[in-house]
């Protein structure tokens, strides 16, 4: 046995100075010698991981914690990987399966991280919540508790749990991340404070890896073909896909020849058919984010954009890294990343109005692009069926107000003006739907928080996430008026609903996660809908809910005005967004 200590050991040392094939070997010839010991197993099912396998760390795991039933960590191991694969049922039967393991805060917080998977955003609510009596205040079981507010429709109470850990001075770049992340949820943090706290997030991995010095060999002919990355994990069913779709159909092939970081494996009949408009299309969900820099680095890249922000799986490290000489964030997230190493935002006039940049430090972070007269452009779901007639004609007048948003937008402060709607408009009903509204102990929680704002009983109708596409647009049918969230806004949804003719209400407010209804409205010529502030969108719904004769009129006529507009103008948005990165690379080249 010692000797296999010692050869452990010494795949350890392996790992330590970075030569992982190196340990992988090593690792292998051990586990065959002695394919009984579970800490073996177990250390190359790690290595297997760092190599970006996750499917055969999986196999060692289960076999590490087979050989030794009763050791809590290799269980977890086990359980995490069946995550990582996409088995995250499996993981929750493994881990309810002793209740030995349920005194353990890390067990019932992988349990919380599972559920969360599935969506059963309640239940896994509760068990971080006894993951945190039983850890004792330990930061990471505190994370997931915020996790699980904010995915309750919580985020007060999530911004509140994080608030508390970013203020040690050992608060890490992950949990600044998510800090940044919750800001755009909860109606408490301002436009400067969001700036603030994002730029926070880069200021720490300024101080903690300053980026390293690098010298680009592109060349500085300023009207050459420029080659643009795009990095991103959500080249799928997504709403990032159908914002990017219609850049990849319509770019200029003879301009900007586009190469695009696919960074999660994840794919289906989406990411095939973005395929076909993309001639360098690279899978790099195996290596880490230093790893994908020195990829995109010795790719050329000119003009490098990533779609995450602070999103799930995003690439912000690479980007810090400084891989291309410009780089931009644009589309998937509401909100600057606060790296100095990304160079400008794609945003328009609407979202982040000049007069606004006064609580923007474009010295220390991104400059703002505006992308005018829409920053985004739609492209509709294909096929789908044409608006019907308004709800209202067809059932005694009642009015049904609607949100399709996701529960994270649902915050106290919505809660409380949607319920003064329901309350102003007699006989009205609002019909809110959401992928995690497939749990009961979720539809009841949100209909208690309507009930206890004094909402009349009956009138919010909660449904499950639609099995299909075309389910899911048949049920706006239902609505008469959509109600943007705040202080987070629709996109997608907002656009869906205009698509299928259903007016939506929005309100500007003072950050561009609660503009982008403003944007969207002004492109399709409904600046009518645009509330000024909480007063004005009460008023406005009330107002639009008594006029049936406007409610048919822009349901019949929105779906033409709409595909006429800037927002479906897949070859124009596709000309402008290079003019901005035209724009962008000139001034680098004159530097």
């Amino acid at each position: 046995m010692s000797s296999i200590n010692a050869k452990y050991d010494h795949v350890r040392s392996l790992l330590e100075s970075g030569e992982v094939q190196e340990a992988r070997v090593a690792c292998q010839r051990l586990v065959q010698s002695a394919p009984k010991e579970p800490a073996l197993q177990s250390l190359m099912s790690h290595i297997l991981m760092l190599q970006g396998q996750p499917a055969s760390a999986l196999h060692y795991a289960a076999i590490a914690s087979q050989l030794a039933p009763g050791e809590v960590e290799l269980l977890k191991q086990w359980a995490n990987l069946l995550i990582v694969n996409g088995k995250s049922e499996k993981a929750i039967e493994l881990l309810r399966r002793d209740q030995r393991f349920h005194i353990h805060p890390s067990v019932c917080s992988l349990i919380s991280t599972a559920l969360l998977d599935i969506n059963h955003c309640m239940d896994a609510l509760h068990m971080a919540s006894g993951a945190c009596l039983l850890g004792r205040g330990a930061p990471e079981f505190d994370i997931q508790h915020a996790a699980c507010f904010l995915n309750t429709g919580q985020p007060e109470e999530a911004a509140l749990l994080l608030k508390h850990l970013v203020a040690s001075p050992d608060a890490s770049p992950s949990l600044l991340s998510g800090f940044a992340l919750v800001s755009n949820y909860s109606p408490v943090f301002t436009r400067t404070r969001q700036a603030d706290v994002h730029r926070r997030y880069g200021l720490l991995w300024d101080r903690l890896e300053p980026t390293p010095p690098r010298v680009f060999a592109n060349s500085k002919d300023p009207n050459r073909q420029l080659r643009v990355g795009i990095v991103s994990p959500d080249l799928r069913s997504h709403s990032v896909a159908t914002f990017i779709e219609p850049l990849f159909i319509h770019h200029d092939r003879a301009a900007m020849q586009l190469v695009v970081y696919q960074t999660n494996a994840l794919a289906d009949a989406v990411t095939a058919r973005l395929k076909k408009n993309i001639k360098e299309w690279r899978v790099i969900d195996n290596i880490s984010d230093a790893a994908l820099a020195e990829v995109i680095f010795k790719d050329k890249i000119d003009v490098l954009i990533e779609l995450s922000g602070h999103t799930h799986a995003h690439s912000l490290y690479c980007m810090h890294l400084r891989p291309a000489p410009v780089q931009a964030s644009y589309l998937g997230y509401p909100n600057i990343t606060g790296l100095s190493q990304i160079d400008w935002r794609l945003v328009d006039a609407h979202t982040d109005p000049v007069e606004l940049d006064a609580s923007h430090d474009p010295a220390n972070g991104e400059r703002f692009a505006r992308i005018d007269p829409v920053f985004l452009c739609y492209q509709p779901p294909s096929p789908s069926d044409a608006p019907l007639p308004t709800p209202a004609s067809a059932d005694t007048g009642r009015i049904t107000f609607g949100s399709f948003n996701n529960v994270q937008k649902l915050n106290t402060y919505i809660v409380e003006v949607w319920s003064h709607i329901l309350k102003t408009i007699p006989n009205s009903r609002l019909l809110l739907k959401g992928v995690a509204f497939t749990e009961d102990e979720m539809r009841e929680n949100v209909l208690k928080r309507f009930m206890d704002c004094g909402t009349p009983p009956g009138s919010v109708e909660i449904l499950p996430r639609a099995k299909t596409t075309k389910e899911h647009l048949a049920l706006y049918a239902r609505i008469d008026i959509a109600l943007d969230p705040i202080p987070y806004n629709g996109t997608t949804t907002t656009c869906e609903a205009l698509w299928m003719g259903v007016p939506v209400i929005t309100l500007a407010g003072g950050t561009h996660a609660g503009r982008v209804g403003v944007s969207l409205l002004n492109a399709v010529g409904l600046q009518e809908l645009i509330a000024k502030d909480e007063g004005d969108y009460i008023a406005l719904a009330a107002k639009l809910a008594s006029d049936h004769p406007r409610r048919a009129e822009i349901r019949a006529s929105l779906r033409a005005k709409m595909s006429a507009s800037p927002l479906c103008d897949g070859p124009g948005f596709a000309r402008r967004f290079h003019a901005t990165l035209r724009a962008m690379w000139k001034e680098w080249c004159a530097k």
